[in-house]
């Protein structure tokens, strides 16, 4: 498994309560949840055992799936930084005020995380990164972009 956390201690210690979503990040309708057994690091991710799954097979039905908490439980957020989930709906605008559209939902693909941006025409996907990204304001509903030439036109 490979955490979406950088709390990985917090959010696997032994004991904890995780709540078992869909691929998408959903909570899932059945409410499952699993306590965390004992959780250790394995080649870039994390091997984690949970109470009651005692082997591999009682495990492949979580394939695919994924671990939530409550947000409450989340350590909390220093600033500059912000929750994943609290970038869509965003309005995503250049530096000079013009909205581009607005975030649909945040990808994570190899080096790092992109963004959807749905102007109600078309959409684009934008890299999540420092050299693009320039401020983010989630309490004021918006994300300004400096795009590097030609990202626009993809």
């Amino acid at each position: 498994m490979v955490p979406a956390t950088d709390d990985v201690a917090g959010v696997y210690a032994t004991g904890r309560v995780l709540r078992v979503g869909d691929s998408e990040g959903r909570a899932d309708e059945f409410d499952v949840r699993l306590t965390v057994a004992v959780a250790r690091k394995f080649k870039g991710g994390l091997i984690v055992r949970f109470e009651g799954i005692g082997d591999r097979n009682a495990a492949e039905v979580l394939r695919g799936r994924t671990l939530l908490i409550p947000q409450q439980d989340a350590r909390p957020l220093e600033a500059g930084e912000y929750f994943l989930h609290d970038l869509i709906g965003l309005e995503v605008k250049l530096p000079g005020g013009e909205v581009m559209g607005r975030v649909t939902e945040v990808y994570e693909g190899g080096p790092g995380y992109f963004l959807s941006v749905d102007d109600g025409e078309r959409e684009r996907v934008i890299p999540f990164a420092g050299h693009i990204v320039k401020e983010v304001d989630v309490e004021a509903g918006w994300i300004v972009i400096e795009p590097i030439a030609g990202l626009l036109d993809i």
